[in-house]
């Protein structure tokens, strides 16, 4: 029913690759980019998480780099006052199923941070419930968590409004 865990998906096109963005960014050496992708031949896997977890790069320089790639802006939401009303109307689990969080609104537009910005299945549902033209933007998928522990378990009492 809702996306699992994962991020930094890849579409084939003539768009750069994340690790050559990397490179360019100057975070990653071309060797080890060239460790990274022998680490995926043998285990597979997504060559963001892999460098992330071989120590390369942080989770934050990988979005950075999706941000780039996919031409979709890039939100540190530690940095960004957010309206907890507009995550709240659509409930915990859907927020963290689909590992994103709608952090504010106008009258036309609704904000989206999402770890995976070509879920085109949770833009359309935000669209249909709000009748609002979804902005989205693409966050690390820890400060998306991060932030939906905090709003909707900060306070004792609150509930977990179902979307």
């Amino acid at each position: 029913m809702f996306a699992s865990y994962t991020f930094f998906i890849m579409t084939e096109t003539k768009k750069k690759r994340l690790g050559e963005i990397l490179i360019e960014d100057g975070v990653l050496t071309p060797q080890s980019l060239e460790e990274g992708l022998n680490y995926q031949k043998k285990e597979g896997g997504l060559i963001g998480q892999i460098l992330i977890r071989l120590g390369y790069v942080s989770e934050a320089q990988v979005i950075a780099a999706v941000s780039k790639q996919l031409k979709i802006p890039y939100i540190p939401l530690s940095c960004y006052s957010l309206n907890n009303d507009t995550a709240i109307q659509f409930g915990e689990d859907f927020c963290r199923g689909y590992l994103l969080l709608p952090f504010d609104q106008d009258d036309k537009n609704i904000f989206l941070a999402m770890g995976d910005p070509l879920n085109d299945l949770a833009v359309s549902e935000i669209q249909k419930k709000t009748n609002l033209k979804v902005q989205i933007f693409i966050a690390t998928p820890s400060e998306i968590l991060s932030k939906v522990e905090l709003i909707f378990n900060a306070g004792a009492g609150k509930t977990k409004k179902a979307g």
